[in-house]
């Protein structure tokens, strides 16, 4: 758009170098510069959840499996599962993977209304009720919209207990800082991973691709929401 507005005013050249800039940032975010990497290194600040490496007593300790919200949209021709965003079922899935190795555990499902009338962690429920997890063992926070809100909301019912905190390894870190802020102690377990190395060549490596566009997304909503949540602790 900026190029048309200076070709139809005659100013070619710097029409030019406008159309010249928008290619130079298509292909750089389109081959994943720098996304890949940065988003690699958000995903592996921390490992997977080994229970392995949990003493023995402290597994005992964990009452709570946590798993952040996403996104969802009511469609009545989907099944639930389908309901929930990619994100909110990678998670989901995992929280109850978890949830099982520890059956002493509950499994708190959170996520409020976004743009779906429904909340995300009401959905979220009837999946997992239809994945067999006991409704008694099942807890619902519907009221955050974000994960600052989040860890507030669920301080209360934390407090200083030791949990397992569900949620994409691109979020995690955010996630993590949020928690330990409120002064609750998260234990990550973080699933969704967006980068995958496999170390094999496909026609794709070589060609712009819409997965990388997306993953310049992500990243710079994560780069965006560390500048948020940075101002919010000036302002508070």
């Amino acid at each position: 758009f900026v190029a048309l507005f200076f070709l139809l005013f005659a100013l070619r050249k710097i029409a030019t170098l406008s159309l010249l800039m928008t290619l130079g940032f298509f292909l750089a975010f389109g081959y994943g510069l720098p996304a890949r990497q940065q988003i690699e290194q958000l995903e592996r600040k921390y490992t997977l959840l080994d229970m392995e490496q949990i003493p023995e007593k402290e597994q005992r300790n964990i009452r709570f499996v946590v798993v952040l919200g996403s996104a969802n949209i009511t469609d009545p021709a989907l099944p639930e599962s389908n309901q929930l965003d990619t994100a909110s079922l990678y998670r989901l899935v995992e929280g109850i993977r978890i949830q099982r190795q520890l059956p002493q555990t509950f499994l708190i499902l959170s996520g409020g209304v976004n743009q779906d009338p429904r909340a995300n962690a009401a959905v979220a429920r009837r999946v997992a009720e239809s994945l067999g997890v006991e409704s008694g063992r099942l807890v619902t926070e519907e009221r955050p919209r974000d994960t600052t809100e989040e860890a507030k909301m669920l301080q209360p019912m934390l407090k200083d207990m030791p949990f397992i905190l569900v949620t994409s390894a691109a979020h995690m870190e955010r996630a993590m800082k949020l928690f330990q802020e409120v002064g609750t102690h998260p234990i990550a377990a973080p699933t969704d991973f967006l980068i995958k190395n496999n170390n094999q060549l496909t026609s794709s490596s070589f060609v712009p691709t819409c997965e990388n566009l997306g993953l310049s997304q992500r990243m710079i909503y994560e780069w965006a929401s560390q500048a948020w949540n940075s101002v919010n602790r000036l302002l508070e």
